[in-house]
């Protein structure tokens, strides 16, 4: 069975979040690849990940850790494609499990008229043995360097649609790379409209730049999927993986979409802001995480969540969310299942054509329930069925999330509160200390 995003339909047994139907196989229409040449998909792999994470196993990475009908959801996606699409290797980390030497170099020079000062940050990352670049990797700056590549192999397609899909800090690679379409592309380039599925994306521990956390004007939809059970305290890498949810464009909200980009002013350059970063100070637009009751709900624009790990909902299948390899589990399984499921439907609804059948072939309401009735690892995953802060103060298990561009790591919101209320049928631990839901209404998977 296969899986279009139309398909859905709405259901009270859910609390209205909606259920996902599966469609016959024989249904799916086949695209020839000049047919498919009008879209360009292409993928973002996560910190350490490389283009074939998943599909080979290397040093620190066993590919038996990933579902053997997901693998590593970006990556699997754009193997499906039948040779239309391409890979971004993840920051920190070299293009192929072998060689582990060397990466490819990246594509700067065009066909996008990037800025010096933006060629000249990304400089080191460009070629070269990135893995010895690990640790300047994890403040971030590697990342619009792989951005700036992806969105030069978009334009470079001269496609008439541009779809991201992204895991992690390549989810947020998604969002720089349509940036850098609309800053520095041309006429068309600029026009062309961007769809982005971002699964769970986390910008690490480095400045998180007005480019990150607001849609540009070319985004027509976005999508993010947010795991719950990345609590902020469990752990000391934790930490790191506040989520970001990114505002929606002017299109989204139906309001005007006209923005004016920022020019680096004094005191971005006395606070070693770059100019590249920079662009949408002026046009941060409405926080989709801050209560407003009288605002409409934004077209394009979903955010979900689901049950696991930051890895488990891209394809990890251990019981933890760790990289153990004899420690996976069925009952974990149905995240992944989900997630891939998810996403081959919205990129055949963007016009992605898939060169092979959906390789999960239980249906999205047989997985949602699986999810919720044996949900016991999701609970300890996430510190306990019971995330309150009564025995531990400030509710350390909870997850936190962030719209807010800048350095200030406190700038984050509970995200069992700007979620709002999940259906009762659904086996969510939130808090009771939980409240200001955000305007936008979120879908609990």
């Amino acid at each position: 069975m296969n899986f279009k995003r139309r398909d859905f339909i709405k259901s009270g047994l859910l609390g209205g979040t909606g259920l996902f139907i599966s469609s016959p196989l024989s249904a799916l229409p086949r695209f020839s690849l000049s047919e498919q040449a009008s879209v360009m998909t292409v993928s973002f792999s996560g910190t350490a990940c490389t283009r074939d994470e998943g599909e080979v196993s290397r040093e620190g990475s066993d590919k038996d850790i990933y579902l053997p009908s997901t693998g590593y959801i970006p990556v699997r996606i754009i193997n499906e494609l039948g040779g239309v699409g391409k890979t971004v290797r993840g920051a920190g980390e070299n293009d192929w499990a072998h060689t582990r030497d060397t990466s490819e170099p990246l594509l700067i020079n065009g066909p996008l008229k990037a800025p010096d000062d933006l060629l000249h940050d990304i400089r080191n990352y460009i070629s070269g043995n990135q893995y010895t670049k690990y640790k300047e990797s994890i403040v971030g700056w590697t990342m619009p360097a792989l951005a700036l590549h992806g969105a030069n192999v978009a334009a470079a397609s001269k496609a008439e649609t541009f779809n991201f899909i992204g895991h992690s800090r390549g989810a947020c690679e998604c969002i720089m790379a349509a940036w850098f379409l609309y800053a520095y592309g041309d006429e068309k380039t600029r026009n062309t409209p961007v769809n982005i599925l971002a699964i769970d994306p986390v910008p690490g521990p480095g400045t998180w730049w007005s480019i990150l956390t607001q849609l540009p004007p070319n985004v027509v939809n976005y999508v993010g999927i947010y795991s719950w059970d990345q609590s902020y305290n469990l752990n000391v890498q934790d930490h790191a993986f506040q989520a970001l949810v990114p505002r929606p464009n002017g299109r989204m909200r139906g309001e005007s979409n006209d923005i004016k980009i920022h020019d680096q002013s004094w005191w971005d350059w006395i606070t070693r802001y770059p100019a590249w970063g920079v662009m949408a100070n002026e046009v941060q637009q409405a926080d989709p995480l801050l209560p407003d009751e009288n605002r409409p709900q934004p077209k394009g624009y979903e955010l979900y969540t689901c049950r696991g790990r930051h890895s488990t909902i891209a394809g990890n299948t251990t019981a933890d969310g760790n990289y153990d390899p004899t420690n996976t589990s069925s009952t974990v399984a149905p995240v992944p299942e989900l997630i891939y499921k998810i996403a081959r439907g919205y990129l055949t609804e963007w016009g992605s054509r898939f060169s092979t059948p959906c390789a999960v072939e239980k249906g999205v309401l047989e997985l949602r329930q699986e999810i919720h009735r044996f949900h016991r690892e999701f609970d300890v995953m996430g510190g306990g069925a019971t995330r309150n802060s009564t025995t531990f103060p400030n509710r350390p298990y909870v997850r936190r999330v962030s719209s807010i561009w800048g350095r200030n790591p406190n700038d984050t919101y509970y995200m069992d509160d700007v979620v709002g209320d999940p259906p009762y049928k659904l086996s969510y631990p939130v808090t009771t200390e939980r409240k200001n839901k955000g305007w936008v209404d979120w879908k609990f998977l």
